[in-house]
């Protein structure tokens, strides 16, 4: 392919020299042609007026030669060795320029037509490069053609030792080895490519381990349930009464609600992971929405106080998919506190900030990070119960959202989780409480 594109481009900067040559020859050979003629009338008036006074007209032509750069010559019509096109444009003109330009002399010859004599004054010049000089000019057009040919083979091997790098890391990846990466310290355009490379990588690993950590974590879930669905189905076999065999009906049965709730969970974070396009957006108003989840989930745990402080906020998203966000935020607050939450709403420059407090045990720092990772399930009361996927879908929702989600110790003594939304400037309103 190299090869190909090397003898392709020297090849074609050759055929555009000589094609400039062609083309502009032309032009070349005009302008001496009006530079000639304009310089030799009044040679041919002095020449001509002297050559037919005297009888020794060819001594006279002899002796202008001598005092100009051209060679003088009287000829009829007939005398002229013309081919007959040239013949038949110099016919019936006083002045005719017959020029040839040649790769290192030009031939200039100049015909000037006197009636008195019925014949032509013929003026005769040879622009030549003789010897050294047309030695160098076909030695530097040369010169010019090989620099030219080494310029193109050195950016021809360079973009070709640019490919056959970013090939290799193709390869690497085809044999799944996906932690190789391109240099990015080379030139545009491969920086570009390579970087481009290395982000799929990246990308495709993420992805691996996201599903390695979905299989493991889901066959790991699948596990208990499936075991005390067996265990009753064991102790079913043993039953005496028909009130023992509905207990352990009704057992199965949450058995298979836990199954059926893990199967919509994952299926709902595979769904969220392979369709990052899907989102249906729209102006929302974000205090509403908080206001409206929280008075639904509140009355599942009467024994703990409430309280919302909200600004008025509009952002774009999916209502669907921030209510589920925010019921899953909201319910973890009421479930993990031990009185008392408090949801916030501010309003921060161009910024939508969410605060959700609880006066529970809070988390530790260094697993602020890892619990949004799904499947992760802490030693701490915080996440004893579900199945470790609430906050991974949490974060893929707000992520589609370019929402940013962080944890840090409320001001109550448990954990708040904050998420902050770029605003939505379209009707601003006052502060609701």
């Amino acid at each position: 392919m190299f090869r190909s594109l090397f003898i392709y481009l020297s090849a074609t900067i050759v055929f555009a020299i000589f094609f400039a040559a062609i083309v502009l020859d032309p032009l070349y050979i005009q302008a001496i042609k009006q530079d000639e003629l304009a310089y030799t009338r009044g040679i041919n008036q002095v020449v001509s007026e002297d050559v037919f006074n005297h009888q020794d007209k060819q001594a006279r032509l002899s002796y202008w030669a001598e005092r100009f750069s051209y060679r003088f010559s009287l000829k009829t019509y007939a005398d002229i060795d013309l081919p007959e096109p040239l013949l038949n444009q110099l016919k019936g003109r006083e002045v005719f320029a017959d020029i040839s330009s040649g790769w290192a002399i030009d031939n200039i010859n100049l015909y000037y037509y006197h009636p008195g004599c019925d014949c032509y004054l013929i003026m005769t010049k040879n622009y030549g490069s003789h010897g050294l000089l047309h030695k160098y000019l076909l030695s530097f057009l040369g010169i010019v053609i090989l620099c030219i040919a080494v310029f193109i083979f050195c950016y021809v091997y360079q973009h070709k030792k640019q490919v056959r790098k970013l090939s290799k890391v193709y390869k690497a990846y085809g044999k799944g080895l996906f932690s190789v990466r391109a240099d990015i310290s080379t030139a545009a355009p491969y920086s570009l490519l390579a970087n481009t490379f290395n982000q799929m990588a990246s990308q495709i690993e993420a992805l691996l381990q996201e599903q390695r950590t979905l299989v493991h974590g889901v066959s790991h879930d699948l596990r208990t349930p499936i075991a005390r669905l067996r265990f009753a189905l064991d102790m079913s076999r043993g039953c005496q009464t028909v009130e023992q065999y509905q207990d352990k009906l009704q057992d199965m049965d949450l058995d298979l609600d836990e199954l059926d709730s893990l199967v919509n969970e994952w299926l709902f974070y595979a769904q969220m992971g392979s369709q990052p396009a899907l989102i249906d957006r729209e102006n929302l108003q974000l205090s509403e929405l908080l206001s409206n989840t929280v008075n639904k989930v509140k009355v599942l745990y009467p024994s703990i106080e409430s309280s919302l402080d909200l600004q008025s906020g509009w952002i774009d998203g999916d209502t669907q998919l921030l209510n589920r966000c925010f019921e899953n935020l909201i319910i973890n607050a009421f479930k993990f506190a031990d009185s008392q939450i408090k949801i916030s709403l501010i309003n921060r420059n161009q910024q939508r900030v969410v605060l959700i407090e609880d006066d529970g045990s809070g988390i530790k720092k260094e697993s602020q990070e890892q619990i949004m990772q799904p499947f992760v399930k802490l030693d701490s009361s915080r996440s004893n119960e579900g199945f470790g996927l609430g906050l991974a879908i949490v974060k893929s929702i707000l992520d589609k959202h370019h929402a940013q989600l962080t944890i840090k110790d409320s001001s109550l003594g448990g954990a708040c989780f904050m998420v902050i939304f770029k605003s939505c400037n379209k009707h601003q309103g006052q502060n609701t409480k």
